[in-house]
C-alpha cells in the first residue's frame, strides 16, 4: 500500500510553537523560525502532537497497538521498531524562497527580524489575582504567534523502503485528525490546528476508518 508523504498543518487560530526562549527587547516567548525568519514547527514537536493525540484514544483501539509501535514508537524506546520519520513543518517553498531572496540580495537586504514580523502577531497576557479579579502585578508577559490561516507541511518518510499497512495507516490517520491543537496557550484559544495526510481531509478520513 502506497502511504503518504507529509503532513499538512493548517492553522485555525493563531498558534504558538515555542522556542523556549524569548528574545530580548521584543518578546518573552519566542517561537521557532529557520535563519532567514521564517517560522517553522519541528519535526519532534510535531510527532510529540501526533503522539499524544494517539494515546488519548489508544486503550479504544488495542489492535492498532502493533501500528501505534511502527508509526510513532514506543515511549523510551530505542530500538528500531518506528518505520516513519517526520521532518520539520515547513511553510511553503515559494516563502521560503523569497524570504531568502529578500535577506541575501546584494542591495537593500531585509533583515530576518522583518520576515519574522510580517508572518506574526505579538500577544499580551497577564495572571489574575483570584481575589480582586485585577491583573497581577509584574505577570505581564508576550508572545509571538503565528497567525492563523498559514499551512505548514512536514515530510513523512517510510525508512527502508517500508510499505506502510492499512493499520499503519489506520493509526497515523487518526492521531492526524484527533490533534486539534498545539503549542503554548492552547487552552486560551490559541493553536487550533487541521492536520491531514497530503493535505486531503476525505482520504485522511477513509484511512481512519480502514476502508481506503
Amino acid at each position: 500500500m502506497i502511504g503518504p508523504t507529509r503532513l499538512r498543518i493548517k492553522l485555525l487560530s493563531d498558534s504558538c510553537f515555542s522556542r523556549g526562549i524569548g528574545t530580548p527587547g521584543s518578546v518573552d516567548t519566542e517561537i521557532e523560525h529557520d535563519e532567514y525568519g521564517v517560522p517553522l514547527v519541528g519535526g519532534r514537536t510535531v510527532r510529540g502532537l501526533l503522539r499524544d493525540a494517539w494515546l488519548s484514544m489508544a486503550a479504544c483501539f488495542p489492535e492498532l497497538e502493533p501500528a501505534a509501535g511502527r508509526v510513532l514508537g514506543r515511549s523510551g524506546a530505542f530500538d528500531d521498531e518506528c518505520r516513519l520519520r517526520i521532518g520539520d513543518a515547513l511553510m511553503s517553498a515559494g516563502l521560503r524562497s523569497a524570504a531568502q531572496q529578500a535577506c541575501t540580495r546584494a542591495s537593500q537586504a531585509l533583515p530576518p527580524r522583518e520576515i519574522l514580523e510580517a508572518l506574526t502577531a505579538i500577544r499580551w497576557q497577564t495572571a489574575e489575582d483570584r481575589g480582586t479579579g485585577a491583573p497581577e502585578t509584574t505577570t505581564l508577559r508576550t508572545a509571538r504567534v503565528l497567525l492563523r490561516g498559514f499551512a505548514l507541511e512536514a515530510p513523512l518518510t517510510w525508512l527502508d523502503g517500508y510499505d506502510p499497512t492499512a493499520d499503519d495507516l489506520c493509526c497515523l490517520s487518526l492521531a492526524a485528525l484527533a490533534a486539534r491543537h498545539g503549542g503554548l496557550g492552547r487552552n486560551r484559544g490559541r493553536g487550533h490546528l487541521r492536520i491531514t495526510l497530503d493535505g486531503d481531509l476525505e482520504q485522511t478520513q477513509r484511512w481512519a476508518e480502514r476502508t481506503a
